[in-house]
């Protein structure tokens, strides 16, 4: 996948875990590092080599049988749902959810599945996911699967999530929204599109990091390209927050923090003051 200089200018620890988590699902699906040897020797090792080899006679009988849960786990979490995303086998994707390997549609199953499929070439497994009533406003691979979507760089996964109410305002793995975690990574022009929907432009994350820093530090590195599209996304980022009356200068994220231990932030009225 096209991530190329996926991260830029303030780069958290917990982003580039994230860059990194998406390249190597990515890399799973390719090479197999999902594999059968993370189930338990027996009927379940079974279950998973027939799904890899697209042995969908075996993935049917077996999952008839009840001989096995299709809800059993293997190593770090892996599940047979993913696993078929993974090995982008359709037929055996299909008749494990048919057969109720989905489990709950909020659970980590189902994130987990949700999180192959985003990061898939085609939209396929997360429609019909999505059909099949999984939440896409579950966490898989440890990440807010909106933000997963964000950051494949692929309009169209984006686009299917939006399309269909993901949360604006549920929190990423640092406390942010989707919407600072544009602004962490440079997305400006994504910002402004997240509060022209209607998240809000108060949050701050964990780190005590707001869209408003985010936004204004990149103008003091050398190697921010200064009237570029993105800059002038920037731009007009700031002068929106500005007018909802933003402090300026933004707090840095100590001063973020001391705020809001002191109940000071968001400031007074901003709650309700929408975006614009």
């Amino acid at each position: 996948m096209p991530f190329g200089n996926l991260l830029g200018g303030r780069r958290s620890f917990c982003l580039l875990a994230l860059a990194g988590a998406l390249r190597a699902t990515g890399a799973e699906a390719n090479a197999g590092m999902l594999n059968a040897e993370m189930f338990a020797a027996g009927p379940a090792r079974e279950m998973a080599r027939a799904i890899v080899e697209g042995d969908d006679a075996a993935v049917l009988s077996m999952a008839r049988s009840g001989q096995i849960s299709l809800l059993e786990r293997g190593r770090n979490g892996a599940a047979f749902l993913s696993l078929a995303i993974a090995a982008r086998r359709r037929r055996a994707f299909e008749i494990l959810l048919e057969h109720g390997a989905l489990g709950d549609p909020a659970g980590p199953i189902a994130g987990n599945a949700l999180y192959a499929a985003t990061v898939q070439p085609t939209l396929y497994f997360l429609e019909r996911l999505h059909h099949a009533g999984a939440d896409l406003n579950n966490r898989g691979g440890g990440e807010l699967l909106l933000a997963v979507a964000m950051n494949t760089r692929r309009r169209e996964v984006l686009d299917f999530y939006l399309a269909r109410g993901a949360d604006l305002e549920r929190p990423t793995t640092t406390g942010g929204t989707v919407a600072l975690y544009a602004a962490d990574v440079e997305r400006f022009d994504l910002v402004n599109e997240f509060l022209d929907r209607g998240a809000s432009p108060w949050v701050m994350d964990s780190m005590g990091t707001t869209i408003g820093y985010a936004a204004q530090e990149p103008a003091a590195t050398a190697s921010w390209v200064h009237g570029s599209p993105m800059d002038r996304q920037r731009v007009a980022l700031l002068a929106r927050l500005r007018a909802l009356g933003f402090p300026f200068p933004p707090p840095t994220p100590d001063q973020g923090h001391a705020l809001r231990q002191a109940g000071a932030w968001p400031p007074a009225g901003a709650a309700q003051q929408r975006p614009r």
